[in-house]
Order: C-alpha cells, then sequence, then structure tokens
C-alpha cells in the first residue's frame, strides 16, 4: 500500500489538519450563542408574541413556562445543540389550532423580530 509509505510524519500532519478542520466548524447553536442566548432569544419571542394581536388570542391558554422549556429545546437541537426535543411533533401540537399560513409567518415574523433584539 503507498499509504504506509508515506513518513508516519506526514500522515500525522495530515489527520491532525482533517481534525482540527472538523473542530473549527461550529454548530448554528454555538454561532448564535449557546444557551445565554437562546433563552433570551426565546424570552423574547414569548414577550413579543403576547402583544402581537394576529397570533397572541392562540396562547390565552398556553403554560407559558412549559411552552418557552419545549420551544428552546426544540431550537437548540434543531441548530445542533446538546438538547433534545421531547415534546410533540409538529402535526400534533398544531393539529387542534387551525393555523392559518398568515398566523404562521406573524410567529416567523416575531422570531426574528426577537433574535434581531437580543443580538
Amino acid at each position: 500500500m503507498k499509504l504506509l509509505t508515506l513518513p508516519r510524519s506526514v500522515l500525522l500532519s495530515f489527520l491532525l489538519a482533517c481534525a482540527s478542520h472538523v473542530h473549527a466548524e461550529e454548530s448554528l447553536y454555538a454561532q448564535i450563542g449557546g444557551e445565554p442566548k437562546l433563552r433570551a432569544t426565546v424570552d423574547k419571542l414569548v414577550e413579543i408574541m403576547l402583544k402581537d394581536e394576529r397570533i397572541n388570542f392562540t396562547f390565552a391558554e398556553t403554560d407559558l413556562a412549559k411552552f418557552k422549556g419545549l420551544l428552546y429545546d426544540q431550537i437548540c437541537e434543531l441548530t445542533g445543540g446538546p438538547c433534545k426535543y421531547l415534546g410533540r411533533d409538529m402535526i400534533e401540537s398544531h393539529k387542534k389550532l387551525n393555523t392559518t399560513n398568515e398566523q404562521f409567518n406573524a410567529l416567523a415574523e416575531d422570531l426574528y423580530k426577537a433574535f434581531d433584539e437580543v443580538g
């Protein structure tokens, strides 16, 4: 095998370069600031959406502490963080809500606002 004829130092250097490249790429979770920024963003999102008359009625009977925890876990997992989302899937969670595209878009806009405000 030709690979074995390479000097060990060259092979080791190559492997170290590959390994450092893998570790150099941060997850989106890390890029957005990890737990502190994501928790602050979820808190800000809830604050914004409760003032948003397009959707606030949807959350009138929601356990907001539970909602925040599940939302944090979901976004954390989706962005490559250490969390595991254990809530219901989105179809099941929203089945009874009859959410319109306008309501979904309003929540997405509010999430963008929250990320912008938190930085």
